[in-house]
């Protein structure tokens, strides 16, 4: 299973900490986070993301583009 949240700081709290306890019982899980701040950044990211998942994009063509002049 994957979830994303897009939250506020001030919205992490036990009981958001105990629904993703209870949403994924007893399993090792990944946390990651992301500052949100610069929506550009995090949509390329998620950009690129997708594109290693998906296969589409080869790893050539990722380093084209994220290192042209």
């Amino acid at each position: 299973m994957h979830i994303n949240y897009k939250l506020n700081t001030n919205d992490l709290d036990t009981n958001f900490l105990e629904s993703v306890k209870l949403m994924f019982k007893d399993k090792e899980i990944n946390i990651s986070i992301v500052d949100t701040e610069n929506d550009e950044d995090f949509a390329l990211g998620k950009a690129i993301e997708e594109g290693l998942l998906s296969e589409s994009v080869s790893r050539e063509e990722l380093d084209k583009v994220l290192y042209a002049d």
